[in-house]
């Protein structure tokens, strides 16, 4: 009778690391890709190469090639993936549709992407499950597939797709207005009135240089770390806000603003979809490709 011993498993959580060097031709490329340090790389082959007895690869300038031994070995171990996944593909049908986790500030679900969901859901037979959070997403943990955050699109270990550059223009309530005449108001002017930020004051920064003015915070000043919220006051007459155009563009035409006639003024910040460096699942490409689509049209 045979046992489920008599053939003993190769260490199976380490082998993402050997295929991602074979594919990449380095351990530093391979831990790029994957968003971990090459010393994990370098010590998940090693542990696999002492479970065989031989050699997966050789070593050469910077970079590593597999020996003969490891040829063999990686196409069967590629053979046999591909084996278990058109095996159980069926089942992960049945199962129901694919769960993809996005992580997202609050004013990006508000704004824009909630009245996104049902459509995706439906036509590409996904369930979105939603982190709402501003805190950075960790993708080690597999906790998150997506992300969308505001930035300048460099984060380590990730690779970043522009959903919306930001253009800004300042938006004034009536209320604060008081009857004053909004085509008076230079910028100079508006720097004295109340800035309201969300995050921190990068935008308002940046605008007011723009128009040769520096920007100096004041006790009035008010920050919002959500920028619906921010909208909201900027409507009470708390103080002026920063349209960010296109993005805010709905949210604007249901508040009670004025746009105060400047042109628009790019930001050096924008609106990223950020996802781990290392390859993902067709349904996360997929939903992927969609929001990138849906931010563009």
């Amino acid at each position: 009778m045979m046992h489920s011993n008599d053939f003993p498993l190769p260490p199976l959580a380490l082998l993402p690391a050997v295929i991602a060097a074979a594919r990449n031709g380095s351990f530093s490329a391979a831990a790029l890709e994957m968003g971990v340090t090459h010393s994990v790389i370098s010590r998940h082959v090693a542990q696999v190469e002492q479970w065989l007895g031989y050699d997966l690869f050789e070593r050469y300038g910077r970079g590593v090639r597999p020996t003969p031994d490891g040829q063999r070995f990686l196409r069967e171990t590629q053979a046999a993936i591909d084996l278990l996944s058109q095996g159980a593909q069926p089942w992960r049908q049945r199962r129901g549709p694919d769960v993809i986790k996005i992580s997202l500030l609050p004013s990006y679900a508000r704004i824009w992407f909630l009245e996104l969901v049902p459509d995706i859901e439906r036509d590409l037979n996904v369930r979105l499950e939603l982190e709402i959070s501003e805190r950075l997403a960790d993708f080690n943990d597999g906790q998150t597939d997506i992300a969308i955050r505001c930035g300048k699109g460099q984060w380590q270990g990730t690779k970043s797709s522009l959903l919306f550059s930001d253009d800004l223009v300042p938006l004034i309530s009536p209320r604060l207005l008081a009857g004053q005449d909004p085509n008076s108001l230079d910028a100079k002017a508006i720097s004295n009135l109340p800035l309201l930020n969300d995050s921190d004051a990068t935008g308002w920064r940046h605008w007011l240089a723009a128009h040769g003015v520096k920007y100096r915070q004041k006790p009035s000043d008010r920050r919002f770390e959500d920028y619906s919220v921010g909208l909201c006051a900027a409507e009470a007459g708390l103080g002026v806000i920063l349209a960010r155009l296109p993005f805010s563009n709905t949210a604007i035409e249901k508040h009670d603003l004025i746009m105060l006639p400047y042109r628009p003024i790019r930001s050096p910040l924008a609106t990223f979809l950020v996802q781990p460096a290392y390859e993902q699942r067709p349904a996360v490409r997929a939903v992927a490709e969609r929001l990138i689509e849906a931010a563009r049209g």
